[in-house]
């Protein structure tokens, strides 16, 4: 009897249990990395897969699309109840899986060889009306619908697999160091955003050309390792279970019947609307945020992705401390409204603030001047219409001399023609194909810089004249603005810690225990509904705010930045409403969690 008392559980030796959570996190780490695998690569995928913003914003919305209408996170709550950890962690991992291995088969060059290419573009084309739910449009490219409906099984698989970690850590970490487990494996899944945003370009650049499949297609490995890890993780919960016994704590199951009770409650309301508005006004942005850089500092894509990494990466390092000091000293409403407020902030420096300070206008045009115009395609199409191209370039860029002279000096409303192929080459080389060699490696490097840039296919195969016609001439974006969007993305970070840390932990303040499970379904549910729109709505909005403009390095972001601003305002107020009711309540949002 002794012996039995005084056995030694797996989950009470640090180096076991620990390495249970290495196991878990590992998965959700590479899981959120091909969650953003794409975002840094809006550019790419407009200029090779053809996907326009509306296109890629309907891709983006995907991914909660099944969790939303056919309420699979009801479902994977249920699955994860009756059939445990091990069993729902794994099958997590394979949807996970699958969905991935989709969305890399549309990128690839098989699929747009395929049978499949043809049946997917002339397929799901429904009218873009108010009635069409479906992520699926007609004019939407085949490789956008069917990577749309890998993302959108992928997302029910990494959803299933976030609430079955949080099972695993809570069966392994009960009464031992549970805070600080779900605070690690957070701040990794943050890591593993940062790290694919400095990842994906430059995978996608390996090799021949720009080939997004290449990040993805690594991802996906990354995954099959994940799946592995659950696999592992599996034998090590079962030999636990035996010792303890087959005792997995079990949460009640979701009740339709429950709901009436939370919808009557004014202060869930407001904490679910407060949840939408929050998440709707940073997840989506990450997808657009490394694209919107480009377009206001006229930087490459690895290095707005360098600055936009310091987001995850800060909010990784800054949320324990500001969970420990919810738990010490509270304040959680005020931390609501403080992070509101940063928001707010930092969107409109996006939308405002940086577009102001790129250069000012020039009345001439300079070798590191940043020249917007028009090119006119001198053949006609099949309209008999000449093919207008709106573009963004820097003279710097150019190799021939001669051809950088010819634009250098030129004022608004000027023309000049040249020959993009010729633009690149250098006269001094006296052999054409090591000429047209050394022009194609310099097109390629023009690209992969991307201070600026004009259309990929254009700059890289057409060989005969065009008309540029000078419209606007801007110096280059300073190192103060640079700065500016550097500590503008630091505030976001912050701001992301802040109501996290704060709201989730508010909740069992707000509703009755016996109720919370239902509770976070639901707010849950609402959040995937925003995250499913938004990101539709603002590809929508950038299209059409960019009617004419088909270079994805010029776009205007001034819109799309107004409406994640404006969802910071509605934010700001639902958190002074919270926070009012809180001190005529006293729900105990401002005091510490800890006693």
């Amino acid at each position: 009897m002794q012996q039995n008392v005084t056995k030694q559980l797996l989950s009470d030796r640090p180096a076991v249990r620990w390495t249970a959570l290495v196991l878990l996190a590992m998965a959700m780490f590479f899981g959120y990395m091909f969650m953003d695998v794409l975002s840094p690569l809006q550019t790419a995928l407009q200029d090779t897969k053809g996907w326009d913003p509306n296109a890629y914003g309907h891709f983006a919305g995907s991914e909660t699309f099944l969790k939303v209408f056919i309420f699979f996170l009801i479902f994977a709550g249920i699955i994860l109840d009756k059939m445990g950890v091990r069993f729902t962690a794994i099958l997590s991992g394979t949807v996970m899986l699958v969905g991935a291995g989709i969305n890399y088969f549309a990128l690839t060059e098989a699929f747009e060889t395929s049978s499949l290419s043809t049946f997917f573009a002339n397929n799901f084309n429904l009218p873009e009306a108010w009635w069409n739910v479906t992520p699926f449009y007609e004019g939407m490219p085949g490789s956008a619908k069917l990577s749309a409906i890998g993302f959108m099984i992928f997302g029910c698989g990494v959803e299933m697999a976030g609430i079955t970690v949080s099972r695993g850590i809570v069966k392994w970490f009960a009464g031992k160091e549970m805070a600080l487990a779900m605070g690690i494996e957070m701040a990794l899944a943050r890591v593993g955003v940062a790290a694919v945003f400095v990842m994906s370009p430059i995978m996608a650049k390996m090799g021949d050309g720009i080939n997004v499949s290449r990040s993805v297609g690594f991802t996906v490995i990354l995954l099959c390792i994940g799946l592995i890890s659950f696999i592992a993780y599996a034998f090590m919960d079962k030999k636990l279970e035996k010792q303890i016994g087959n005792t997995e704590e079990k949460d009640d199951p979701f009740k339709i019947s429950d709901l009436k009770y939370i919808f009557r409650s004014k202060v869930f309301w407001i904490v679910a609307l407060l949840c939408v508005l929050y998440y709707s006004a940073i997840f989506p942005f990450q997808k657009y945020a490394a694209n919107m850089l480009q377009c206001n500092l006229g930087i490459s894509d690895e290095s707005a992705a360098l600055i936009f990494i310091v987001f995850p990466l800060g909010a990784a390092a800054i949320t324990p401390f500001l969970g420990r000091y919810l738990d010490k000293k509270g304040k959680g409403a005020t931390m609501l409204i403080f992070g509101a407020l940063l928001m707010i902030i930092c969107h409109l420096t996006f939308a405002l603030g940086l577009p102001a300070m790129r250069g000012g206008e020039l009345d001439k045009v300079a070798e590191n001047s940043i020249v917007t115009g028009v090119i006119v395609d001198s053949q006609v199409n099949s309209e008999g219409e000449k093919v207008a191209i709106n573009v963004v370039f820097s003279p710097k860029n150019f190799a021939n001399q001669h051809v950088k002279d010819a634009i250098v000096g030129k004022t608004k409303g000027d023309a000049v023609v040249f020959n993009p192929r010729t633009a690149f080459c250098d006269p001094a080389i006296t052999d054409e194909a090591e000429r047209n060699e050394v022009a194609s490696q310099k097109i390629t490097n023009f690209l992969k810089d991307k201070d600026s840039s004009f259309d990929l296919n254009q700059a890289r195969a057409v060989d005969r004249d065009f008309t540029f016609t000078v419209d606007k001439i801007q110096a280059p974006m300073g190192v103060f603005g640079i700065v500016v969007a550097f500590l503008a993305i630091v505030l976001l970070g912050i701001s992301f810690s802040l109501v996290p840390a704060s709201l989730w932990p508010s909740v069992p303040k707000l509703v009755d225990g016996k109720l919370l499970g239902s509770a976070y379904a639901v707010i849950f549910w609402i959040q995937n509904i925003g995250l499913y729109a938004v990101p539709m709505i603002i590809g929508g909005v950038l299209a059409s705010t960019n009617v004419d403009v088909f270079n994805p390095l010029s776009y205007n972001y001034t819109a799309p930045m107004l409406i994640f601003a404006s969802f910071g305002v509605f934010a700001l107020i639902f958190g002074l409403v919270l926070k009012t009711l809180d001190r005529k309540h006293h729900y105990g949002l401002e005091e510490p969690n800890t006693k």
